[in-house]
């Protein structure tokens, strides 16, 4: 666990992976993605071409699903989040709740980056989670712990005026 005395320094960090159902599903689409793609390539020609095109995306589609954790970072200033190909910042002066488990009115399933409506986005990979409400909407992302994810928050919250 970081040191949130150190100037600058997160107060809390979380890397978390896919859980094993997510491996399995995102190799599995990998592995689609390679035969379709080397199938579409032997043809020949432009199909080469459009072969690799569809080894690409639903290869690197399903390494994204199967490897691509969340990492979720507090630090005094803002909550950063991050997810292979998208990410969000949520300034700290403008979290108004935060709690462990999953998000009101949200569907809270699946994997991802998800849009549930305006303003409220999931990041999930399964596991334990955790919800933000901010002014601009909800915020809900996989986190190894969330009762040290929401402790860390209240105390960054803390010092804002």
């Amino acid at each position: 666990m970081p040191d949130p005395t150190a100037p600058g320094a997160p107060r809390y960090r979380s890397v978390t992976s896919p859980s094993t159902p997510l491996v399995v599903v995102g190799a599995s689409v990998a592995a689609v993605g390679v035969i379709c793609g080397l199938s579409i390539a032997s043809l020949g020609g432009w199909s080469v071409a459009v072969g690799l095109a569809c080894l690409l995306v639903i290869g690197g589609l399903g390494w994204i699903v199967a490897r691509g954790p969340v990492t979720v970072t507090v630090t005094d200033r803002a909550i950063d989040v991050s997810y292979p190909l998208a990410s969000r910042r949520v300034d700290m002066a403008d979290v108004t709740d935060v709690g462990a488990g999953d998000h009101v009115n949200g569907f809270g399933y699946g994997w991802g980056v998800r849009w549930e409506g305006k303003g409220k986005w999931a990041y999930r990979v399964g596991g334990p989670m955790a919800t933000v409400v901010h002014r601009g909407g909800r915020l809900g992302v996989s986190v190894e712990d969330p009762h040290d994810f929401v402790e860390a928050v209240v105390a960054a919250r803390q010092g804002i005026a």
